[in-house]
């Protein structure tokens, strides 16, 4: 029995959509991207997705047909494909950073920011506050009533 044959089936699926996408490997080479990460993407967005065109097989043909019948230039779909890129680049930092935080972790600066601002709060009202509170007249005093 061959070790290919040990396989799961979509991991199977997915080394054949790797080599119809041979850019994908230089993702992975480049340390942009992880396998993991690529595996997780295709098997949620599917093979069949526009994130994928970028890192398909550069054709030598100077227009690309379309299904309708069309062309396009090569040189439309490369502008389309670097700004792909570059959503598909920052989704993925932002999915990473999201895989990376710890709720707890989140949770505890959060408190800590809360405690310094409640402390910033009282050093500003403490200097809002009149320093010298006793020495104040009893006329002053807003309760206090004379007589006549």
């Amino acid at each position: 029995m061959s070790s290919k044959q040990n396989l799961h089936p979509t991991v199977q699926q997915f080394k054949q959509f790797i080599k119809e996408h041979p850019l994908l490997l230089q993702e992975v080479k480049e340390e942009r991207k992880s396998l993991q990460e690529l595996f997780e993407e295709w098997s949620i967005l599917g093979a069949e997705n526009e994130q994928w065109i970028p890192y398909k097989k550069a054709t030598s043909k100077e227009e690309i047909p379309l299904e309708n019948g069309s062309k396009i230039e090569k040189e439309s779909v490369k502008q389309e494909e670097t700004q792909t890129q570059s959503a598909t680049d920052a989704l993925g930092q932002i999915m990473g950073i999201v895989k990376r935080m710890n709720v707890q972790d989140l949770q505890n600066h959060l408190a800590q920011f809360s405690s310094v601002l409640g402390n910033v709060q009282n050093v500003i009202q403490s200097f809002q506050k009149p320093s010298n509170p006793t020495n104040q007249s009893p006329q002053d005093h807003p309760f206090s009533f004379r007589r006549d």
